[in-house]
C-alpha cells in the first residue's frame, strides 16, 4: 500500500512539475545523513552547486513527513510545519511565506529534494561535519548527542563499515516481547526453544494475575522477564509520577513473588516518547529501575494471521536500517500474538542466517536503549 501510495504521488510530481529543474549535473557523492543520533542508511545522495540533494521518498519516511496531494498541489507537513508546493505555478509555500520556485529537481528521472531545504521547512536545524562529509538534522527539543559525540559515532560508523567483515559482525540481537503472559506466550517460548534462542518478555501485572505458571515456564525457561506496568492504560499509567511508578513497581513486584527474580527493567507502554516526563525518569532513576524501548519495530499488532509475511518483512528492513546506521545493539519489539507466533520461526531463521547473536537482557550487563538518551536508564 505504501508502495502504491508513493508511486502516485511521485507521477503528480512527474506531471504536474512541467517546471521542475532537471539536474545537468550531479555529483553522485558519498555523503552521509544523519538524523538526531542515527545515521540513516541513504546512499543515493547527489551534490548539485554544492548542495546536497536526497531522494525525496526516503527522507520523507525518516522524518515522518504527512504528504497528500490535493487539486495539483503537494502537501507536506510535520507538527505545525506546512509546506505547499503548486507545481502548475512553480511555487512553494512554507508556513504562509511564498517564495518562486520549487524544492524539488529531478535527477535521473527520481524526485530529489534539498536536505537543507526540507529540514528547515520542517522545523529542523543542520549540523555540517565537512571533514567527514556528514550532515545531521536535529531538534532542539528532541534528545540528541552533543556534537562533539556525535563527531566521534560518525568516525566510529564508517570505520565500521569500512572494516567489517560482515554485516552481522558484532551485532547482538535482543527479541522482546510485550503484552503477556497469555496463550501466544507458551507458543513463542516453544518456538524460541526449538530454536535455542533466548529472549525478554515484558508482562503486564493484570495478565500475570491470572497465568502465574506461564510466568513461571519463561522464568525456568532462562528468559529475563520485565514489568510493562499492572494495567497498560494510557490514562491510568501516565496520570501522573505517582500513578506511573506504581503501576511499574506492581508488576515488578508480581514478577518477584512469581519468580523470585528481582525485575529492574521495564518497557513502559507505548513507548517512552512522548509519554515519560522527567519527573517520571527521575523516580525510575531514584528507584532503581531501567527502561528499554527499541530501535527495530515490527508492528505486528497492525496484521492479521495472513499478513504474518509482513511482520517477517519490516524486522528484516528495520534490522538492515539499524545495522546501516550504525547501531550494534538491536531490540526487536514484538508482541505476544497469533501473527507473531506465526511469522517468529522466520524472522529467527533469518537472523540466524545473517550470523546475528542472541542475548536475554542481562540486569549485570546493562545497555542503555530509550528514547531519551538518557544514561542512567
Amino acid at each position: 500500500m505504501k508502495k502504491l501510495y508513493w508511486t502516485i504521488c511521485i507521477a503528480i510530481i512527474l506531471t504536474l512539475g512541467m517546471n521542475i529543474e532537471k539536474a545537468q549535473a550531479s555529483e553522485p557523492a558519498q555523503r552521509t545523513i544523519g538524523l538526531h543520533d542515527k545515521v540513516l542508511p541513504i546512499e543515493q545522495t547527489r551534490v548539485v552547486d554544492g548542495d546536497t540533494k536526497v531522494p525525496f521518498e526516503e527522507i520523507s519516511k525518516y522524518l515522518y513527513l504527512t504528504v497528500t496531494e490535493e487539486n495539483g498541489k503537494m502537501h507536506i507537513e510535520k507538527r505545525d510545519n506546512h509546506m505547499i508546493v503548486d507545481f502548475a505555478k512553480n511555487t512553494t509555500t512554507t508556513n504562509g511565506v511564498e517564495r518562486s520556485g520549487t524544492p524539488f529537481m529531478e535527477i535521473d528521472g527520481k524526485m530529489y529534494i534539498s536536505v537543507k531545504e526540507i529540514a528547515y521547512s520542517m522545523g529542523f536545524q543542520i549540523d555540517y561535519f565537512r571533514h567527514l562529509h556528514t550532515i545531521r538534522i536535529y531538534r532542539d527539543d528532541y534528545p540528541h548527542m552533543d556534537r562533539v559525540t556525535y563527531e566521534r559515532k560518525i568516525a566510529d560508523v564508517k570505520n565500521n563499515r569500512k572494516h567489517a567483515t560482515s554485516p552481522s559482525d558484532k551485532v547482538t540481537v535482543y527479541l522482546t516481547f510485550d503484552d503477556g503472559p497469555n496463550k501466544f506466550t507458551l507458543m513463542n517460548n516453544n518456538t524460541l526453544e526449538k530454536y535455542k534462542v533466548p529472549a525478554t518478555f515484558f508482562f503486564l501485572g493484570n495478565q500475570m494475575q491470572q497465568n502465574a505458571s506461564i510466568v513461571k515456564t519463561i522464568h525456568d525457561s532462562g528468559h529475563y522477564i520485565g514489568s510493562h506496568s499492572m494495567t497498560h492504560d494510557k490514562n491510568l499509567v501516565y496520570q501522573s509520577t505517582e500513578s506511573f511508578i506504581a503501576e511499574m513497581a506492581e508488576g515488578a513486584e508480581l514478577i518477584k513473588q512469581l519468580t523470585g527474580q528481582t525485575a529492574k527493567l521495564v518497557r513502559v507502554p507505548y513507548g517512552s516518547t512522548p509519554h515519560v516526563t522527567s519527573g517520571m525518569k527521575q523516580s525510575l532513576i531514584q528507584h532503581g529501575y531501567k527502561m528499554w524501548d527499541w530501535n527495530v519495530d515490527s508492528n505486528d499488532w497492525r496484521y492479521t494471521d495472513k499478513q504474518a509475511d509482513q511482520i517477517v518483512h519490516n524486522v528484516k528492513e528495520g534490522v538492515n536500517k539499524a545495522i546501516q546506521s550504525g547501531d550494534r545493539t538491536i531490540v526487536i519489539l514484538l508482541h505476544d500474538r497469533s501473527q507473531t507466533t506465526i511469522a517468529l520461526p522466520a524472522i529467527i531463521q533469518w537472523l540466524q542466517n545473517q550470523g546475528y547473536s542472541f542475548k536475554t537482557y542481562n540486569p549485570n550487563e546493562h545497555i542503555s536503549h530509550n528514547f531519551h538518551k538518557e544514561p542512567l536508564l
